[in-house]
């Protein structure tokens, strides 16, 4: 069966012990690569690994096969390739980018006010 890869866009709950937590974030925004036969093999080989990382998945946002993807930015497409790139030189692991701080609420309403 032939496996392609995957990009998950997840936002996690950084769990004690997680290079979230150890980086002080309670929750995070993180894009993973994955090969997989499909979006749902993806997706459980993603959770496994969250859970052994010492995440909890709040959400996926997105799932789609990396060679599908176009990004609204010149940033995103170089994170993207980055993930892609690694996870060639490891296809049995799933490969996480960078942690992005997840917003909360009343800090966006502070900055709206300070504005």
């Amino acid at each position: 069966m032939s496996q392609t890869a995957y990009l998950v866009s997840c936002e996690i709950l950084c769990g004690e012990g997680s290079d979230g937590a150890l980086e002080g974030m309670d929750s995070a925004y993180v894009i993973v690569g994955v090969y997989a036969a499909n979006d749902e093999e993806a997706m459980t080989k993603v959770e496994a690994s969250l859970e052994e990382e010492g995440y909890g998945l709040v959400e996926a946002d997105w799932i789609a096969p990396a060679a599908d993807m176009e990004w609204e930015d010149e940033e995103a497409a170089v994170e993207a390739a980055d993930l892609v790139a690694r996870l060639a030189t490891i296809p049995d692991e799933v490969v996480y980018g960078p942690l992005y701080p997840t917003v909360e609420e009343d800090e966006d309403e502070e900055v709206e006010e300070a504005a």
